[in-house]
């Protein structure tokens, strides 16, 4: 239980920063009109969902091969 969290909080905190770096450097000016911030929410969660879900697919992959080896738990 506590392996698929450990993954997830490692994958996500050195890909994130990155991720945002990147995003936010192409957007930047797109990001300079915006004075409520929606826009950068918007681009905040439309680029964090793939990530997620990049990290879950891994993740099965992971899982499959620990099961097979039976190495899981």
């Amino acid at each position: 239980m506590w392996k698929p969290v450990l993954f997830f909080s490692v994958w996500l905190n050195l890909t994130v920063p990155l991720q945002l770096t990147a995003v936010f450097t192409i957007f930047q000016p797109l990001l300079a009109v915006d004075k409520n911030g929606i826009i950068m929410l918007g681009l905040l969660l439309l680029s964090t969902i793939p990530n997620v879900y990049v990290a879950t697919r891994i993740w099965n992959r992971i899982e499959e091969k620990m099961y097979k080896r039976k190495t899981f738990m």
